[in-house]
């Protein structure tokens, strides 16, 4: 996965070291929220079971499964319904981006997100989900943001447990400049502060 236009200083292997320190590889209900702050570049990456974002985790069978899993990955990109982050921070969203393990990603910028039905339809067209050896499915999405004040990010908040009600808890654990995070977000306590 590439951060394309911006030097971000700090890899994005911390990111593959926490999915990895994790238990649960592959749990329903249970998602990642990795969280990396360099400068002014902020970078989200959600990595959860498809069942939990689609409601299933085979390809679609059938017309109603295809839209199905068309909205739900239309919806898990639209950064701006799922989290908060503080208004001081004047964090902007540059684009938020499906990422399919491997070679090929599909990109959903700000300029994009009017024709985000289209691209989700792509998406599911090309199987933009990660699939284990026992054939259990991932989604994994990447929102990058620009902050004006860094400074003063200093919480998240989230509507995952609204948008998609299967998932119970969601691991976040992040770099931050003064340090490393980590918390539990559940539907109870959504929010985090640092």
């Amino acid at each position: 996965m590439s951060l394309k236009p911006f030097a971000f200083a700090m890899p994005l292997l911390p990111f593959s070291l926490f999915a990895q320190s994790l238990p649960g590889v592959h749990e329903h209900g249970f998602g990642r929220l990795s969280l990396a702050l360099d400068q002014q570049q902020l970078v989200l990456e959600l990595l959860a079971p498809a069942a939990d974002i689609v409601g299933f985790e085979h390809l679609p069978a059938d017309d109603t499964e295809q839209a199905q899993l068309t909205a739900a990955l239309s919806r898990v990109q639209q950064a701006e319904m799922l989290f908060s982050l503080p208004e001081t921070a004047a964090c902007r969203l540059i684009d938020s981006q499906l990422v399919e393990e491997g070679a090929h990603s599909h990109e959903l910028d700000e300029h994009e997100q009017t024709d985000h039905h289209d691209h989700a339809h792509e998406a599911a067209d090309e199987h933009e989900h990660h699939e284990d050896e026992d054939g259990h499915n991932d989604v994994l999405v990447q929102y990058r943001y620009q902050c004006q004040q860094p400074q003063a990010l200093n919480s998240l908040s989230t509507t995952l447990f609204e948008q998609f009600p299967s998932l119970t808890r969601v691991e976040l654990q992040g770099i931050v400049p003064s340090g490393q995070i980590a918390s539990t977000l559940t539907p109870n306590q959504p929010a985090f502060s640092w």
